[in-house]
Parts: C-alpha cells; structure tokens; sequence
C-alpha cells in the first residue's frame, strides 16, 4: 500500500486503538505491526479469525491472558544452558499457567470458534513444570524452603545459629555498653556476621575483629571474638544454603530448556490469540460488522461510520463498482466531503488487515490491490501554488502507477478486466485558477475512469458536476447542507449533484442583502442558465430515480411469486413421484412375498405327493397367491393416480416382441417385454417392477426406444439357455476386478428372481471383503446382506438377499 495513502487516511491511529486492546506486549506488537492485505484467501481467514473471537468474547468472556509476557529471552537463556533467576522462573510458570487455561478456554468453544479452537490444540501442556516452579518459588520470587529436604535442612540449622549467636550477642551488648565502649547501644549485620557500634577511640578495649567503618569514621563494627565462632559456622551454613538454592535454579532452568522449542512456538500462538482477540474487542467497542468479501472491485457500504470520530457520527450509504466506477462528490465547505472520502478508504484498510468495520450488515468490500488516496486537511479557500503542486505530485505519482499496473496487465494478457484500484481525491484541481482546475481535473478523473479504476472524488466545480451527467460510468453525489440551519447534515446522496450555497450561506449569517443581491447580479447570464438547466436536469433524474424504484420493486415482486410458483410446482411434482415410487415399493414387497410363498407351496407339493387332501390345499392356496399377485401388479399404484383430462384414445398394441418398448397407462410410465404374451398376458419390466398385463391394456411407447429393451431382452433370451448360479466365487480379484463381476452378476440374479444369493471372497486382509460390502450398499436390488453363517463359509462369504 501507498504510504501517503495510510499516512492521511489515519491508518496509524486505527492500529493504536487496535494495540489498546491487546492484554500483552506480544498483542500489542502484533497489532502495530498490522499492514493490510491483497489476498483474498489471508483477508477472509483474518476476517473470520476476527469473527470467532468476537462470538468466543460474547459467549465466555475475556480470554485468561494473565501471566502472559514476553518470556522469549528467559526461554533462549535456559535453552543455552543458563540459570534463570527465582522471579523469572515465576514469570515461565505464570506462562505455562496462562497457556493451558487459554486452551481450555478455547477448546470449550470448538463449535463457535473451530479456527482459533485448532490453534489452541496447538498450545503445549506442561502442567507438572508449573507445579514444580510453583512448589519450589513463592509469590515473592523467593526459593520455598520446602523445595528441598536439604535446604530445609540448612534453613533450620541456621536459625538455631542465629539464635544461639543473638542471645550471645546481647549478652555482650549489656556488658559492652556499661564499659561505655559503645556508639549505640543496637547490634548489626556486617558481611553476614553479627557486630557492635564500637567508638573508634575505644575500639583497643574491645577484644574483636573489624569488618566495617562509618562514613564518619567515628564508628567501627566489630566482631566479638566470644561469637566469632559461632559467626563461622553460620556462615560456613550459609554458603551451603546459597549452594543448595544455586542447584534447584538449575534444575528447574535445565527443565525449562528442555521444552525452550515448544514454548517459543507457544509464545508465538499465545500472542497471536491475544492479537485476534484485541480485534474482537475493538469490533465490540466500534459496534462492527464482518463485510462480505467480494471478488468484483466494488464496494458497497451501509450505513458507515468514520472509526476515529466519536459522538453522534452520522452514518453514510455509498457504493461504487456496479453501475458506475467513479463517484464525483460536491457540496458545501464542511459539509462531510472529506470525511466521506476518508471513511470509504479506512474502511477498506480496515477489512484487508482483517478488522471488522463500523457498518451494517451486508456492506461489501474487495481486497483492493491499489489503494491510493490525496487528501489534504486544508480546508481554507486560500490554497497558495505549493498547495496546489503538493496536490498534483501525488497525483501525477498515482497516475503513474495505475499506467505501470496497465502495463503489466497488458503483458500479461489481462488488459481487458477493470483495473483493481481504489481511487480517493479530494478537492481535484483545487488551488489554482477554476476554469484550468476544472479542466485539468476532468482530464485527471477521465484518464483513470478509463483506466478501469474506481474513483471517488470531492470538487467545487460545476464543470464536473456537467462531466458526470454526461459520461457513462460516472455520478454525481452531494452532501445535505441545512441552509435554514447553516449546519450540514453529513449525510452523503447518491445521484444528485450539490451546490456551493454560497448565496443563502452570506444571507443566513447577516450580510445585508443588497450585497446579495448585487452578488446574484454579477453572475453571468450563462451561470444562471446552467443552474436553472441543473435544477431541471435534477428533477428529472429525481423523477427518473423514484420510477426505477418502483419499477425494481414491481420486478421483484414478480421475481418472488414466480419463484414461489416454480417452489409449489416442484413440491407438486415431488408429491406425484413419491406417490408412484410407495406404489412400486409397495407392489415390489407383496409381489416378492406372495412369490417367496408359491416357491414353499411347490416344494411342499414336491414332498407330499400329488394325491393327499394337504396336497389339494397347497394347489388351491397357490393359484389365490397368483391371483393376488397379479391383481397387486395392475392395483398397487391406483392411489398415487389422479384425476385427469380425458386424452384421445391411443392405438393398441397386436403384437409386440421380447424387449420391445410399451407404454403401461395403469403405471403411466414406458417399460421393457420381457416375456412374450402366453394366453393374452405378457410380462413387462417397469423401472424395477416386474409386472404382467393384458396385451390390450398396452399402448406405443412414450419415449424414444433406447439399448435397454435390447439389453434386457438379450439377457432374458440368454436365461433360457442356462442355468443362473446361486453363488459367485470373487476370490483372488481386485475390487475393482470384483465390483465389474458383480454387477453384472446382480442384473442376472434379478431377472431370474433369486430372492438371496451368495459372494464368496474369502477372509484375506479383510479389504475385498470392505469393497464388496461398500458396492452392496449402493445397489438398489439389494434389500441386504451379512456375513454368511459358519457352515456356509463364515467371514469368507456374504450372503445377499434381493
């Protein structure tokens, strides 16, 4: 991004509020840091990152970032082999503390945040360090004498040293300060041993040894040699104690050492969670929405609000990018131009560093490869020429650039798309004579709406209020300014032009109005023209506007009840076609039970013989199993058929042939012969209904013939030459080699009407066997399947039932 560009938009101040909400300096540094992005893909994960910490802030609270510092020198000095001091080892174990809490309390929230939910599965657990550094340090930074038998040891050993040392001590002190040998009557500490205030004339009577001297060198410290001895074995305790400490330093740092890789990605993570959640806070704070991330270069902002401006900020409605790329805005002095100008571009800063924006929702923004923007903070009507040619540098550097972006799209074959920039200029040609500024800003806007960019730009001049009118591509916009009030309202209208209200500004403030009046006279005959031929032209376009709208809305009223019609109508006909479909499943189980029935009939005719009276009952039960059966085939769908117009009646059928074509009027769908009429009835597959009809209940297929009936009669021809077998052995195939033998085998099985067969494949590794099973699922001829039983090959068969 253009540097001038985020230095006058104010980028800086947005990433300070941003750091203001970070819980630690890694936050922090993150956030200053933050440069917006061009691609998509890293604005929408950071726009989403942004999202769930929002929802993860709304539904558990403030993240437990407690503890969590920059321990990134501490981590490197202990993976180097040094000692880490008693309160650093604290600061390590208030991370550790903080770095499992922060993943508990991201994992709990996996289903409102499952991107920062997996980088919390990422954080390292090393609860039995914590307790370790919180075992053996305090809350002080001191070594607990707990941490070890031997300091405990050491620590009780010197009390009772002191003790005995002290009561010596003021045994001598009485007996030194009745001699009158002492400067105060107190005793103290010198290089760890116990010493008197001796006065310096005195100190020849006092039998001890020296170890400090006042400033005033009236006073020496000494050391009574009745306790010099106990001063030495106190000592000699205490260099054992400072030993002792020294070790458990170590040890806890060498531990720390140990997993310095871990935390140092955990530093990393950690300060990376407080940084998205330092977004979340300041979309709350800012009462934010998420844009929609578009791929087109437009933008449409609803009620948008500038992110610095505090109070009651007026919000805007703006777009660009759809029916027009550039937008030329016009109004009064302190009307709301600027900021206009200056929310659009931090707002689209805002969304490509993955902030929310101050918006409603639905506002829609792209990742803006280009944004360049020249916007001064001089308001006054005095601009000198270096004002002026401030301004023109930045331009001339931004056309420029959007040349040298043509130029390179057009090497790259891709000079026929818009050109992906955003364009911001406020107060075009201002600061030099208005007639060449006027010009020379129509030329600039010109070059880069054919450029392809998407410019929005605030002027005073009526020339280019004429120039939007009549290019195609480009508006008009205005701010409102309340000239009864003298307050502008800051709100921003789209497809309307402004004026300067210059006139009824001077009147409203006291000027006398023969001044006025004079002024008006001075202005030429063809400015009067031009703004009575601008007020005409804007109420026309108002009248214009208002129709369209009414048009929209009529369209998308029809748009909606078409749509609705359409909804019905698919409801409708899915009502119809499930309607049918329960009429075949239905007809396909009592047919498949009624057979399954006869089959058992006529194996116990077979045992029986044909003379006994059962033998009379099982024939009689037969032929009411097929009467039913066929009554079911031509029955089964009668409630899904309804009532319909009469139709003129189609010619019937006198002959038809194995695997012609026919139309079934009681299923009102085409099927397949699939056995030649035997006493007037012929048998036809109906979708996977098997049914039988009369010849004269058949009429000419609906649909053009097709391979089908060619396939199902060649297949229904090859039964008759052989037997179907009740098993296939797949053992020693691949799946693929497997399912190809399968399929084919099943469309055998079902013309015959096996109601089960079996798959042998054998045990193996087990992965036929899978394959098998998945392509089983599939098959809509199978009702289901299992291993088969251990006589009948166990896990090394399946048996499959139709």
């Amino acid at each position: 991004m253009d540097e001038r560009t985020l230095r006058v938009l104010e980028y800086e101040k947005v990433k300070q509020r941003l750091a203001e909400q970070a819980a630690s300096s890694l936050g922090k540094n993150l956030a200053l840091s933050l440069s917006p992005s061009a691609r998509v893909k890293t604005v929408r994960a950071a726009l989403a990152e942004t999202a769930e910490a929002r929802r993860l802030l709304e539904r558990y609270g403030t993240p437990p970032f407690g503890g969590l510092t920059d321990a990134g020198p501490l981590v490197a000095r202990a993976r180097a082999g040094g000692r880490l001091e008693p309160d650093e080892l604290l600061r390590i174990g208030d991370f550790l503390r903080c770095v499992r809490r922060l993943r508990g309390y991201l994992l709990q929230g996996v289903e409102d945040a499952p991107l920062l939910a997996q980088m919390g599965e990422t954080l390292s657990q090393h609860e039995d360090l914590e307790k370790e550094i919180g075992r053996c340090i305090d809350d002080n930074g001191n070594v607990r004498r707990t941490a070890s038998e031997q300091l405990g040891r050491l620590i009780d050993r010197a009390d009772v040293l002191e003790r005995r040392a002290r009561e010596r001590m003021e045994s001598i002190l009485r007996r030194e300060a009745e001699r009158g040998l002492l400067q105060d009557p107190i005793i103290v500490q010198r290089e760890g041993r116990f010493c008197l205030p001796v006065q310096t004339n005195q100190q020849s009577r006092f039998h001890g040894i020296i170890h400090d001297r006042s400033d005033s060198g009236a006073t020496v410290f000494m050391e009574p040699l009745e306790v010099v001895e106990i001063g030495n074995e106190l000592r000699q305790n205490y260099l054992e104690m400072t030993a002792e400490v020294e070790r458990i330093l170590r040890a806890l740092s060498a531990q720390v050492g140990m997993i310095a890789g871990e935390l140092e990605e955990d530093l990393k993570t950690a300060g990376t969670l407080d940084f998205i959640t330092a977004k979340g806070r300041l979309a709350q704070t800012m009462n934010a929405t998420e844009p929609d991330l578009v791929s087109e270069p437009r933008l449409k902002l609803h009620g948008a609000r500038h992110p610095l401006l505090s109070g009651n900020v007026v919000p805007i409605d703006v777009w660009l990018g759809e029916d027009f790329d550039t937008l030329v805005i016009t109004g009064p002095n302190t009307g709301g131009k600027t900021v206009t100008l200056k929310t659009v571009g931090l707002l689209a800063l805002m969304a490509q560093s993955g902030l929310h924006i101050p918006a409603d929702p639905g506002s829609q923004l792209t990742a803006w490869p280009f944004i360049y923007a020249d916007i001064g903070d001089e308001q006054s009507i005095e601009q000198s020429l270096s004002t002026f040619s401030g301004h023109l540098t930045q331009i001339v550097k931004i056309l420029s650039r959007v040349g040298a972006h043509q130029r390179q799209r057009s090497r790259q074959g891709n000079d026929a798309g818009p050109e992906r920039a955003l364009v911001l200029l406020d107060e075009v040609g201002a600061g030099t004579d208005p007639t060449e500024g006027a010009a020379l800003a129509r030329a600039i806007l010109l070059e880069l709406h054919e450029a392809g960019c998407r410019t929005i730009a605030s002027t005073h001049y009526n020339d280019l209020k004429v120039f939007a009118y009549a290019t195609d591509g480009v508006e008009n916009a205005s701010v409102q300014f309340d000239v009864k009030t003298l307050q502008p309202t800051y709100k921003l209208l789209i497809g309307h032009a402004g004026s300067s209200n210059a006139f009824e500004i001077a009147q409203r403030l006291g000027l006398a109005r023969s001044i006025v009046r004079r002024g008006r006279e001075y202005l030429s005959e063809e400015q009067v023209k031009f703004e009575e031929v601008m007020g005409q032209v804007e109420q026309q376009r108002r009248l214009l506007h208002e129709r369209t709208r009414e048009a929209q809305t009529t369209q998308r009223d029809l748009d909606r009840l078409k749509q609705q019609y359409e909804t019905d109508l698919e409801k409708l006909e899915a009502r119809r076609r499930k309607a049918i479909e329960d009429g075949f499943s239905e007809a396909e189980t009592i047919i498949r039970e009624a057979e399954e029935r006869a089959r058992e009939i006529i194996a116990d005719l077979q045992r029986q013989g044909k003379q006994s009276k059962v033998t009379q009952q099982r024939r009689e039960e037969l032929v009411e199993l097929r009467r039913k059966v066929r009554e079911q085939q031509q029955q089964s769908v009668a409630p899904a058929q309804q009532p319909v117009e009469e139709k003129p009646q189609e010619p019937e059928l006198e002959e038809v042939l194995l695997g012609d074509p026919v139309f079934v009027p009681a299923f009102g769908r085409d099927g397949v012969v699939v056995a030649v009429p035997r006493e007037g009835v012929v048998a036809v597959q109906v979708g996977n209904l098997r049914v039988e009809t009369r010849l004269q209940e058949l009429r000419p297929a609906k649909e053009p013939q097709n391979t089908e009936g060619a396939a199902i009669a060649e297949r229904m021809q090859t039964r008759k030459t052989y037997e179907v077998p009740r098993e296939i052995d797949v053992r020693g195939m691949t799946v693929d080699e497997a399912v190809l033998e399968l399929d084919k085998y099943l469309d055998d099985v079902v013309l015959a009407r096996f109601p089960k067969v079996r798959i042998v494949h054998g045990k193996g590794t087990g992965l036929l066997r899978k394959g098998i099973h998945e392509f089983l699922r599939k098959q809509k001829h199978v009702r289901e399947f299992h291993i088969a039983d251990h006589e009948e090959g166990g896990e090394g068969a399946t048996e499959v039932f139709l």
